[in-house]
């Protein structure tokens, strides 16, 4: 039908726009977290951008789930603005017959949300700490960044370069701070390079420096010069990480009797019902009153939504704890709100929308 096509249309343009926007917010607010862990060494600086893509993954289906509520809720507050909802309405169409259109857009939209929650989520966790662990195991050449003071074996050593050549692998002016039986060591070198010998092992090689060792004015202080210095780096020790409940497969969650994985189930089954849920009462919530050219119905969404999410974090917390059952925690979160969703279609269907006055 000709309203179907045009609510189905700007609903898809409304999704879209308020979604790019929202990819686009938490796209800079974890750029900006992980160079500042990048900056403290905590990251080397080439796994920035994967480890951006992990970090906006795991974050997509809520994105996907807000753009959705606010996409249809925007596109019926300004239908309700306009007056056009009212001569639809006239024509003798219900307010539920606008329920055929959201479901058309937002049943894919959930389908998505499920496979990233359910599957491809876990997955990525995975493969995010396998890189993580993957990354500390490199040497410490890894670490080395010109300009930036860099910290290995847990502090035991700092690495300094003025620069470093690319095509070569060469770095000019080496500063190196080390610690070994509670001595401190500085070398300081023209320039350096970085070799793997047949047996695995890894060493920097320094040419045309001097090394420092000691504390000065004491009779331990030496102080020699070298035209080669070799130093051997040590790989990072790969600690065996135990895998957390947001990293079990389906599979693991749905056979294990363990109340913490109960409680991520629930949850991530959760996200995809309350992308519903939250999609279909935004229909009966973006009715307004013309006369008073007021809305509170964004207010009352963000307000919603809110709710809705402590009430499902309430019923994890509860299985977790084991105070109820996994079925019961799961119907916590979601049985208020789609009884709240029936009530607001029932007082909205009657177009005496709530805080309207009679004349």
């Amino acid at each position: 039908m000709l309203y179907q096509r045009t609510l189905l249309r700007e609903l898809a343009l409304s999704v879209a726009g308020i979604l790019v926007i929202l990819v686009a917010i938490a796209l800079v607010t974890l750029f900006i977290r992980l160079l500042g862990e990048a900056a403290r060494g905590e990251l080397a600086n080439e796994a920035v951008i994967t480890f951006l893509g992990f970090n906006l993954l795991y974050f997509l289906p809520v994105l996907l789930s807000l753009a959705l509520f606010i996409g249809v809720l925007l596109v019926f507050t300004r239908l309700w603005r306009d007056s056009e909802m009212v001569i639809w309405l006239n024509t003798g169409l219900s307010l539920y017959q606008w329920v055929a259109p959201v479901l058309k857009l937002a049943v894919p939209l959930v389908l998505i949300i499920t496979f990233l929650t359910l599957i491809l989520i876990p997955w990525s966790l995975n493969k995010r700490d396998e890189f993580r662990q993957e990354l500390k195991s490199h040497s410490e050449t890894s670490l080395i960044t010109p300009g930036l003071f860099a910290e290995a074996q847990n502090g035991k050593r700092v690495y300094f370069v003025e620069g470093l050549n690319p095509f070569t692998g060469v770095i000019k002016n080496v500063f190196l701070q080390s610690e070994d039986k509670d001595k401190i060591g500085i070398v300081v070198a023209e320039q350096g390079k970085h070799r793997l010998e047949e047996d695995g092992a890894r060493y920097l090689i320094l040419k045309n420096g001097r090394r420092y060792e000691g504390t000065p004015g004491q009779g331990d202080y030496s102080s020699m010069e070298f035209e080669r210095y070799w130093i051997r780096l040590e790989p990072g020790v790969i600690k065996d990480s135990s895998k957390n409940s947001k990293q079990a497969r389906l599979t693991t969650l749905l056979q294990s009797s363990d109340p913490v994985y109960k409680g991520e189930l629930i949850w991530r089954l959760g996200f995809p019902v309350s992308a519903m849920i939250l999609a279909l009462m935004a229909i009966p919530l973006a009715v307004v009153n013309n006369r008073s050219k007021r809305s509170f119905s964004l207010i009352g969404a963000l307000l919603i939504y809110f709710i809705y999410n402590n009430l499902q974090s309430v019923g994890q917390a509860w299985v977790v704890q084991e105070r109820i059952h996994m079925v019961t925690g799961f119907l916590v979160g979601h049985v208020p709100m789609l009884l709240t969703m029936v009530v607001l279609f029932i007082l909205r269907s009657r177009l005496q929308p709530l805080f309207w006055k009679k004349n």
